[in-house]
């Protein structure tokens, strides 16, 4: 007959496990604080020490508590001196697989628990040369009896503990790898040329965005994107029409346009055949201080002046009779 540890690191996916010492599980002092993490304890150290055979029991909880409690015995043994022993040579033989990154060039890797309690996290690889943690392949992650949570045979990362990978390479720091140059990671590339990190920045570059609404600014990719198509299409609009001038109201002495209004010389507007006036500077009320508007001030009052000495000549030479008739006048 086979002993049940020997059947149980046989199973498929259980390749992570080592078989652990009979004499160890049979010290109760290694034991301690175990018995309230499984139900049937008695019975399940009982099935594991071989005490009581597999036709004895039948029950399949039993048999999933037992794998349990073995998971939780495993991983305090491969922290100790004969538990790092054996797990060393699984490690040899790349029995827990190599690091799925390229530039690690088939690193092998240990087993880890993100989490010291049972049913929380399944089974996890840390690679020591890029120090990152990955999922192992299914055929390594994955038994046929064991499930400490009923979640499918996952292998519970608690039968290896947080502790493990870190504590084997510091007692065997020979197998500390290199890690890897800081020019290594890899480097994205569009036509030859490097892609800049901004690039995927969202509202930044012209990627779509990945969101499913419907909005056609998710769509465009992003409000600068939005600003080019605006200010393309701004450009593209058509010119307005030219605004058509008034007719000249005047015309000057040289046969040429003039503005009715200010009586200066107006130019013609190329394909309308009317004339526009040229643009008259405002005189600003303040133009007192100023010395062009002091000029046309004055120059305004000596028009007014001299139009009121020519109205009083005219009025004067009305009244006034010249001494010829005023003798005739007299004689009659």
């Amino acid at each position: 007959d086979e002993p049940w540890i020997q059947w149980f690191c046989g199973l498929k996916g259980h390749e992570m496990f080592c078989e652990v010492e009979r004499a160890y599980i049979e010290d109760g002092f290694n034991l301690y604080g175990l018995r309230a993490c499984v139900s049937n304890f008695s019975d399940c150290l009982d099935l594991i020490l071989d005490r009581i055979g597999p036709d004895d029991s039948d029950d399949s909880h039993l048999t999933k508590s037992a794998c349990t409690l073995y998971g939780l015995i495993h991983a305090r043994y491969i922290v100790t001196a004969h538990g790092l022993d054996s797990m060393y040579n699984k490690y040899a033989a790349k029995e827990f697989g190599t690091c799925p990154l390229i530039q690690c060039s088939g690193q092998p890797v240990l087993p880890v628990g993100l989490k010291d309690d049972i049913g929380l996290e399944r089974v996890k690889i840390f690679c020591p040369k890029c120090q990152s943690v990955y999922h192992p392949p299914p055929i390594r992650s994955r038994g046929v009896h064991h499930s400490s949570n009923g979640g499918g045979g996952a292998v519970d990362g608690a039968a290896f503990g947080t502790t493990f990978p870190h504590l084997f390479l510091m007692t065997f720091n020979n197998l500390m790898p290199d890690p890897l140059p800081p020019d290594s990671s890899y480097t994205p590339k569009v036509f030859g040329f490097r892609v800049h990190k901004s690039a995927w920045q969202q509202g930044r570059g012209g990627y779509p965005s990945r969101s499913n609404n419907n909005n056609n600014s998710s769509r465009r990719g992003g409000a600068y994107t939005q600003r080019r198509l605006a200010s393309m299409t701004t450009s593209r609009v058509a010119p307005a029409a030219p605004v058509q001038q008034q007719p000249a109201a005047n015309a000057g002495k040289d046969g040429g346009a003039q503005d009715g209004r200010t009586g200066k010389p107006s130019v013609a507007v190329a394909g309308t055949g009317e004339a526009s006036p040229q643009p008259v500077e405002a005189v600003k009320p303040e133009s007192k201080e100023t010395i062009p508007g002091v000029v046309v001030e004055e120059a305004s009052a000596n028009g007014n002046d001299s139009a009121s000495k020519r109205k009083n000549k005219s009025d004067g030479s009305k009244n006034s009779v010249s001494p010829k008739r005023q003798k005739r006048s007299d004689a009659v």
